[in-house]
């Protein structure tokens, strides 16, 4: 089974999977930042709850693009000897030996070691990726949607100030 170092294990082109994790750099650094400039702008006052929530949301936006990016580094760089390598390490080297092809996914991150007799099993990207990028996706559209919510509550209830001619 040949495979080129250039290639993935499935044929996806892994240049543009490394651009998508440049940007995924560049985006994490931009927001932490925007939270960070946002924070210090606020300094002598106390913070809203909508601040707060704010502010974890978009740390839970970083957090999850960071665990992207970690688990899809682990896909990246598989060449046709780390390809076996990993293979051998997650199922053992019994099981390596009957692997006939190699398949990514990248949502969710998933290299998976395909048997010549059918049936399969991952291996590659940590084990926690997936779910800990679930729960900080969740926790950020939760946070995020309470933040305006209340935002929009503190707008709208606060009092209005006319001034008289």
């Amino acid at each position: 089974m040949a495979s080129l170092a250039s290639d993935s294990p499935d044929g996806l082109n892994s240049i543009l999977l490394l651009f998508i994790c440049l940007i995924g750099v560049i985006v994490v650094f931009t927001l932490i930042g925007l939270l960070g400039s946002g924070l210090a702008k606020r300094t002598g006052r106390r913070k809203a709850p909508a601040e707060w929530l704010g502010a974890i949301a978009l740390l839970s936006v970083c957090a999850t693009v960071a665990l992207y990016i970690w688990g899809a580094l682990h896909v990246m760089f598989m060449e046709s000897d780390t390809m076996r390598e990993a293979c051998a390490k997650a199922g053992g080297e019994a099981k390596a030996a009957q692997v006939d092809r190699y398949s990514a996914s990248y949502l969710p991150l998933r290299f998976t070691c395909r048997i010549d007799e059918g049936g399969s099993y991952a291996a590659a990207v940590p084990g926690y990726v997936n779910p800990a990028m679930g729960i900080a996706f969740v926790l950020a559209i939760a946070t995020g949607a309470v933040s305006v919510v209340t935002r929009d509550q503190n707008r709208s209830t606060s009092p209005t100030v006319t001034r008289g001619r």
